[in-house]
């Protein structure tokens, strides 16, 4: 046998974990197994190590979770209406029931989709009659090409066409306010919000079709100015020259520039055709009639 006198064989108390002191306090109460793990061995860890735990920790655990709640949504209201022809009312959404009346009511920005949709309605009540249309405006802006198109629309169709500010007319909306409505029927809120400007645009690209593309936008700015120059009154420079910045204006300043023609401080006249309500109960103890 060999002889084991010039081995060295580790002792069995040095292959034990050598245990570190540890405060009983901080053991008192249930405890998780990740805390025992970090009371018995703490590490020094870095800030993102502890940011990357706190969000994990604040993220949804995979039990079940409680229903969201969720607000009901406020759907436009329903108002009686009788379409002609028919004897009988029915409820329609309120804003058919003004479009069955002529009056569209434009209330965000100009783009492509609005300006189609806009054009399409104005086509199609130009065909049932020749009644006055009035187009109610809370518009911050749009485009230029798609206010143009609408624009060319106002005035191709026969019948007359009024614009209504409410809330705010701003860029592209201002002109519309003021050169799509019939002069003598442009209209503006007390507190309405009135601004126009050149158009603006921005191009990439080679020089020679960057040159290209300011020249365009020249030619654009031109023509909108010159169709204000003839909507106002005002002469063309002026309109060039005060145009170049936004230019600000309330009700009275508009009127004084000849952006629009009145302001409402009194409700416009009625227009026929509307139920005409009993609120009082019948003599019977029926429901209201009509």
């Amino acid at each position: 046998m060999a002889s084991l006198k010039g081995s060295t064989m580790p002792s069995r108390m040095s292959r034990q974990t050598a245990v570190k002191p540890m405060n009983v306090s901080q053991c008192v109460g249930v405890k998780s197994a990740g805390q025992l793990k970090k009371l018995v061995n703490p590490s020094s860890r870095s800030f993102h190590d502890v940011a990357r735990q706190q969000i994990a920790a604040a993220r949804p655990s995979g039990g079940p979770r409680r229903r969201a709640v969720t607000m009901m949504p406020v759907n436009a209201p329903k108002v009686l209406y009788r379409q002609p022809g028919q004897r009988q009312y029915e409820w329609v959404d309120l804003w058919e029931s003004y479009t069955y009346q002529k009056v569209v009511f434009i209330k965000q920005p100009v783009t492509e989709d609005v300006a189609n949709n806009m054009i399409a309605l104005t086509l199609y009540l130009d065909s049932l009659d020749q009644k006055r249309i009035y187009y109610w405006l809370n518009c911050p802006g749009g485009e230029v090409v798609p206010t143009l198109a609408l624009y060319d629309t106002m005035q191709y169709v026969r019948s007359k066409t009024a614009t209504v500010c409410y809330g705010m007319c701003l860029g592209m909306g201002g002109f519309l306010l003021t050169a799509g409505g019939e002069k003598g029927y442009r209209y503006a809120m007390p507190h309405s919000i009135l601004m126009m400007h050149h158009p603006s645009g921005a191009s990439r690209g080679q020089a020679s079709e960057m040159h290209i593309e300011s020249r365009e936008l020249v030619r654009m700015r031109d023509y909108l100015s010159l169709v204000v120059s003839e909507s106002t009154g005002q002469p063309y420079d002026r309109v060039i020259r005060e145009l170049s910045r936004n230019k600000w204006m309330d009700p009275k300043q508009a009127i004084e520039y000849g952006m629009i023609d009145k302001v409402l401080t009194t409700p416009m006249p009625k227009m026929p055709g509307g139920p005409k309500f009993k609120f009082e109960r019948a003599p019977d103890g029926g429901l209201p009639g009509l």
